[in-house]
């Protein structure tokens, strides 16, 4: 009796550990499939050098990556003023990018706009100062040696320019241009060339009411939309038609090659796979003719149609590479009428320790753009208070602010104390009543047994 009490013991724990491990190691993977989430974040290049690539956002970051063990992908490589996009893995955290792992870097030539103006002083370190439109820009220029103050000179750069601030921007060349005073412009106003060009956004982009990223903005729209330009500005922004209306996008992020049917470079594994799938094609054309022959002899059935539409889609895709010669179609590169999924928004919790008229910071160092959220706290009572921002993943641009404590719960996957009964507790509670139960027929047979 006492064996049989022990080997049913010994079997119910064993069973307990293997439920408990399951559970464990399911967790595991679950953990690891998570961390492999792969997120992209677009920007003006502003260097590269030494393995890193650091990249204007338009959430105005300046982000560093480390991409020596990213595939690049360019036409003739990355420069400064370009477009690019980083594809990682991992979390940014406050600008931090050390915890990213970046693996795909898609570079698109910078759109370039052109600016005149007259020299008014040329610095050593080859930084110029032109007068244009009676303000006044200041660009560093390799050539700058080349022109003299009192020129007039025409500037041709990369990236955009903020009012007068010119900090990005790049210049591509400068040479004297044949302007004489008398037909400088005295105009506050910014100068727009009227052009008629189809453009494609280089990446996902802000659409916004007027020429100044100050300005409200009507949409967002995702790399590759078709856009038809009407006017380019003297500040790095263009015109464009957008649902019927004038509305203004930053040049930098436009280009007149759809970057969805440029021919990437290709890497020494897409070659191989390339030829491990031709003899792949030749086996699958005779599979196709002898369906066709079987399809005009007997009556058509669903299986026969769905095996021949599966081979010959099989062949297309394995046959039929797209070309960058091959004019882009309105059914692709149609923009959406509206965004096809939200973004998403995360939350953090912490104290403010400073305000500004469109801003919040927390203490831990990091500032939200607040302005068209919803407010649930005065920003003149803010400092030192313990908030929670909800605001979009991969941007600081705030949803909604309200103070920590008013019962809204921040994101979090804890789930473990949902007062539900484990499956150690109902074991354990089966072991007992089966302890007690052999207990008791172990009396009964010995009070039989005196008897």
């Amino acid at each position: 009796m006492k064996k049989i009490i022990t080997i049913i013991i010994t079997l119910m724990m064993a069973f307990a550990f293997a439920a408990c491990g399951g559970s464990s190691d399911e967790q595991g993977s679950e953990t690891t499939t998570e961390a492999q989430t792969s997120h992209e974040v677009s920007g003006l290049v502003e260097g590269v050098s030494n393995g890193e690539l650091s990249i204007y956002t338009e959430a105005a970051e300046d982000l560093t990556f480390n991409i020596e063990n990213a595939t690049i992908e360019s036409e003739d490589g990355i420069k400064k003023g370009d477009t690019a996009t980083v594809e990682y893995t991992g979390e940014i955290s406050g600008g931090d990018t050390s915890a990213c792992t970046v693996t795909r870097v898609v570079d698109v030539a910078g759109a370039e706009t052109i600016i005149e103006g007259k020299v008014d002083s040329i610095d050593n370190d080859g930084t110029v100062t032109i007068s244009s439109n009676s303000r006044k820009y200041t660009f560093k220029a390799s050539d700058a040696g080349s022109v003299k103050a009192g020129d007039y000179v025409k500037i041709k750069y990369a990236g955009f320019i903020e009012g007068d601030d010119t900090s990005h921007t790049y210049v591509r060349s400068m040479e004297v241009s044949k302007k004489t005073e008398q037909e400088e412009t005295t105009s506050n106003s910014v100068t727009i060339k009227a052009v008629d060009d189809t453009v494609w956004a280089s990446a996902s982009v802000n659409v916004r009411a007027e020429a100044s990223t100050d300005s409200d903005r009507i949409d967002t729209i995702k790399k590759g939309t078709k856009l038809k330009r009407t006017g380019i500005l003297s500040n790095g922004w263009s015109r464009v038609q957008y649902k019927d209306k004038d509305r203004y996008i930053s040049s930098s992020y436009l280009t007149t090659k759809n970057p969805e049917k440029k021919t990437e470079p290709k890497t020494k594994a897409t070659e191989a796979k390339t030829k491990a799938t031709e003899p792949k094609t030749k086996v699958t054309e005779p599979k196709t003719k002898a369906t066709e022959t079987k399809t005009e002899t007997q009556t058509e059935t669903q299986t026969q149609t769905q095996t021949e539409t599966q081979t010959e889609t099989q062949t297309e895709t394995q046959t039929e590479p797209p070309t960058e010669t091959e004019p882009p179609t309105e059914t692709e590169t149609e923009p959406p009428t509206e965004p096809e999924t939200e973004p998403t928004t995360v939350t953090v919790k912490g104290i403010v320790t400073g305000t500004g008229s469109n801003s919040l910071t927390l203490d831990n160092g990091v500032t939200y753009n607040v302005k068209g959220a919803d407010l649930d706290i005065s920003a003149g009572e803010a400092v030192g208070m313990e908030v929670v921002v909800e605001y979009y993943e991969g941007t600081k641009n705030a949803v909604h602010v309200y103070p920590a404590g008013d019962g809204k719960a921040l994101n979090s996957d804890d789930s473990s104390n949902d007062g539900s009964i484990t499956p150690i507790v109902i074991i354990l509670a089966l072991i007992a009543i089966v302890i007690a139960v052999i207990v008791v027929i172990v009396r009964n047979r010995r009070k039989s047994e005196v008897k």
